[in-house]
């Protein structure tokens, strides 16, 4: 199989250091080739088999691979599964500059090591948010240096958080299933349906979930989703023209007494007087 060669200046442009793109299907993957840029991939969808540097490796959902200059990859159906993927390439001065930042503690020199391509997993959330940061990225930079800019940004999180050599070994760390849930309690529909919610979302005892909350988040289950609330109803008493009340409720609290007792001890303050200090300086 002949072997193509992409360069830097042809794929991503006369003085670009980054670009993404997402592949839909393997019916619109490269053939077998190699490059003079370092890219990141990441498998949104689906399977495959990742043919690189004369072996096969899987591939599936979530799985991010760090591809070096003069890696020859290439992908192959995995049976009759189908997969998309995000390329994410960078120029060799941009993944130094990266590396520069980090650092000595990073060890960059073992990603650069011959033989297969250093790979991780990201969780399933994880990846949607992954997604989500790169659509808005695309809709939101105003032009190239603004979008390589945050390209940037994104590569040096990857990099330390799935690359990084010094990482925790797994039982030091939080567990995949407490990070998950917390990104989605993250989210308004979420948090403001409260403790019920956030038990269906775990898929655990509610004896197991508040062990371990104590242990990871130094809290109860009960406080954290409290706090997200408050953080909710602070915007909105300077974003909005809701009533107090409204918007106690809007935050899922049932009861306005309460909502107050614990908005004065977390802020020494009213919601009353936090809007109109707020409105006052003109600022949220």
């Amino acid at each position: 199989m002949e072997m193509l060669k992409y360069t830097a200046e042809a794929h991503l442009g006369p003085g670009v250091e980054s670009h993404f793109f997402t592949i839909s299907s393997l019916a619109y993957a490269s053939p077998l080739h190699t490059h003079d840029f370092f890219e990141l991939f990441l498998i949104t969808s689906g399977s495959a088999i990742h043919l690189v540097n004369g072996k096969q490796e899987p591939l599936t959902e979530g799985m991010l691979v760090f591809i070096r200059p003069d890696d020859c990859h290439a992908y192959a159906y995995d049976g009759d599964s189908d997969c998309s993927f995000i390329n994410i390439c960078f120029t060799q001065n941009g993944m130094a500059a990266a590396f520069e930042f980090l650092g000595e503690p990073f060890g960059y020199n073992r990603l650069l090591q011959p033989g297969s391509p250093p790979m991780a997993h990201m969780p399933l959330l994880e990846k949607e948010e992954m997604v989500n940061r790169l659509d808005r990225i695309r809709a939101m930079a105003v032009d190239g240096k603004a979008q390589e800019m945050q390209l940037r940004g994104l590569l040096t999180d990857l990099l330390v958080r799935h690359f990084w050599s010094h990482q925790a070994a797994p039982e030091e760390r939080m567990p995949d299933w407490l990070e998950s849930l917390l990104i989605q309690m993250q989210r308004e529909e979420h948090f403001t349906a409260g403790l019920p919610r956030l038990y269906e979302l775990a898929g655990r005892s509610a004896g197991h979930i508040n062990r371990v909350f104590k242990e990871w988040m130094h809290t109860t289950p009960i406080s954290y989703i409290n706090q997200l609330k408050l953080g909710y109803t602070k915007d909105l008493l300077v974003a909005s023209q809701l009533s107090i009340t409204d918007i106690a409720f809007t935050a899922g609290f049932n009861n306005l007494s309460h909502f107050h007792h614990l908005f004065k001890r977390a802020f020494h303050m009213t919601p009353l007087d936090y809007r109109k200090i707020r409105m006052a300086a003109g600022k949220p």
